[in-house]
């Protein structure tokens, strides 16, 4: 039993200095241009150890991302007053633009949005306005919205945030005001 716990820290450990690694690397570098060598250098771990836990650089970073996005969406799935669940997914992209911006810069906002898009697709199901819209016009509609969305967050954060939070906050609530009736 202790061998096992002991073997459990040691992967969770590993976990945390691959993915502190990453995250500096990608301070000067972007993931396209990274190999897991130099990341295995830099986490000081083998190159074993990382494919024993990972499978790419980018699933580093799914894994990384996943909880973040988890954690707002199951937060704003369960509140009733719409308003509210754009007050607290703008508070999210505000917490995290420091992560946006790396994202931007080293080129893995694709990423992101798709975390996002598949956290989203829950929220939409909710508050899609035509009912009888199923399969593909439901799947066309959510990826537009998401799309609208992320998209108004991130052109934010590359424009350096000139416009004040309330701004944008009030841009995405007219754009989902505008296609959704709410």
């Amino acid at each position: 039993m202790a061998a096992t716990e002991h073997a459990q820290i040691l992967k969770k450990d590993t976990r945390e200095w691959i993915t502190i690694a990453l995250l500096e690397l990608l301070q000067t570098k972007k993931i396209s241009k990274l190999t897991i060598s130099e990341l295995v250098k830099k986490a000081g771990v083998s190159r074993m150890a990382f494919y024993r836990n990972y499978e790419s650089l980018e699933h580093v970073l799914v894994e990384y991302y996943e909880p973040k996005f988890a954690d707002i969406f199951n937060k704003i799935a369960f509140k009733r007053n719409h308003e509210q669940k754009i007050t607290d997914m703008t508070n999210f992209f505000l917490e995290l633009s420091h992560d946006f911006q790396l994202a931007i810069e080293s080129d893995y906002t694709g990423l992101l949005y798709q975390i996002f898009k598949n956290h989203i697709t829950q929220f939409y199901d909710e508050i899609i306005p035509f009912p009888d819209w199923t399969g593909a016009k439901r799947d066309y509609w959510i990826h537009f919205m998401s799309a609208g969305v992320f998209e108004i967050w991130v052109m934010w954060i590359k424009n350096g945030q000139k416009e004040t939070i309330e701004e944008i906050s009030t841009l995405i609530r007219l754009f989902q005001e505008f296609f959704c009736g709410l």
